[in-house]
């Protein structure tokens, strides 16, 4: 199970990826100038991120023993029985956790590996195209829902549009133009097809 988890885990992306920094993140802001400052927000959030991360890998390389001489000395009975206690209660919790962890991540496994296999080989062209299709998709889906419950795209999901690059723009919005007499069941992936 380990090794398919380290195959699988190469994939993983934990945070944004190019395409959503590009065109979700900072793209959507408006004009250079708000663009710039988004730019700003989401570089001070994550260099704040930084530090903290790289200060507690330090602190961490002390090692347990430094910590038990400092735990000792600055908490007073009362707190360290706290924690004791509470050391306690979540190590039982942990247990019956573990169970349904495991349980969840097989299924999280066997339904990566099929989606994999589906996909084939994920070069980074491959990856920016599945990235593009994966917008592409949930614009038209998000104009499909508008359609169906108000009878026309909703100014949230032409925003959204507006967001994608010009010709996945175009391309969604072939898609859903009144010209093209959308059926929102379809849109949705909702047809009987």
């Amino acid at each position: 199970m380990k090794n398919d988890i380290e195959k699988l885990l190469v994939d993983y992306e934990k945070y944004h990826s190019e395409f959503q920094i590009d065109n979700f993140i900072i793209g959507k802001s408006g004009d250079d100038w708000a663009r710039y400052k988004q730019a700003l927000r989401e570089i001070s959030t994550r260099y704040k991120s930084l530090i903290n991360m790289r200060e507690q890998f330090e602190i961490d390389s002390f090692g347990p023993s430094f910590y038990k001489k400092i735990r000792a000395w600055l908490l007073p009975c009362r707190v360290r029985e706290i924690y004791k206690d509470k050391r306690r209660r979540s190590r039982s919790e942990i247990v019956s956790e573990i169970a349904e962890i495991e349980r969840e991540l097989s299924r999280f496994i066997e339904l990566a590996k099929s989606l994999r296999d589906r996909m084939g080989e994920l070069t980074p062209e491959r990856r920016r195209e599945l990235e593009a299709n994966s917008w592409r998709e949930k614009a038209v889906k998000m104009a499909g829902l508008d359609l169906l419950t108000n009878g026309r795209v909703g100014s949230a999901s032409l925003e959204f549009i507006m967001s994608l690059p010009k010709k996945d723009r175009r391309m969604v919005i072939n898609v859903i133009s009144p010209d093209a007499r959308p059926d929102p069941f379809k849109l949705l992936g909702m047809n009987d097809d």
